[in-house]
């Protein structure tokens, strides 16, 4: 048995592998293992990012709601740019005839004098039916879809001898 591979004899079988070392072929029973933990892997960070986006999303929600309630907060001054049109009374209070008056011209004043640069905002007042049907809308016309509004309870002066609840909304969208 010259330069062959010497074979091992257990009983009747020979096993010349045992003692060749040009194997061929291992067996590789780490690889399912293997597989299962990669998958495991990329489960978990598929999962990770899905809860990084879903973040993402509400944290940027939540920025639109406070910019919104920015403005909102903004414009209610008596000092503020509605304040100077006549529109918030002193105390906070919105008078109904001088909101429902303003004209395209003067939400371009209001606009341009808030210093908000970024965003486009437009207004809502609501006043209960029983004292006025519709709701008074306000340079609102050209607003997108991705609109956050923010809305606040308000006294409305509707006269000299009616004050009345109502609810004041800012819209705001992108430019």
């Amino acid at each position: 048995m010259k330069g062959k591979a010497l074979l091992l004899s257990i009983g009747r079988f020979e096993m010349p592998f045992l003692k060749d070392k040009r194997g061929i072929s291992e067996e590789f029973t780490s690889l399912p293992a293997l597989m299962v933990v990669m998958v495991g892997f990329a489960i978990f960070f598929a999962l990770i990012a899905g809860v990084y986006t879903s973040y993402n999303e509400r944290m940027e929600a939540v920025d639109r709601y406070e910019a919104a309630n920015f403005v909102l907060e903004k414009l209610m001054m008596v000092d503020g740019p509605l304040g100077e049109k006549g529109v918030i009374m002193p105390g906070g209070v919105v008078s109904l005839p001088k909101f429902s008056s303003l004209t395209a011209d003067d939400m371009a004043d209001i606009r341009g004098n808030s210093n908000i640069v970024g965003v486009k905002f437009g207004f809502k007042l609501e006043v209960s039916a029983k004292y006025n049907g519709s709701p008074v809308e306000k340079g609102i016309e050209d607003r997108q879809k991705d609109t956050v509004a923010v809305s606040k309870e308000v006294p409305v002066y509707l006269n000299d001898a009616q004050t009345v609840p109502g609810i004041f909304t800012v819209m705001v969208w992108k430019e």
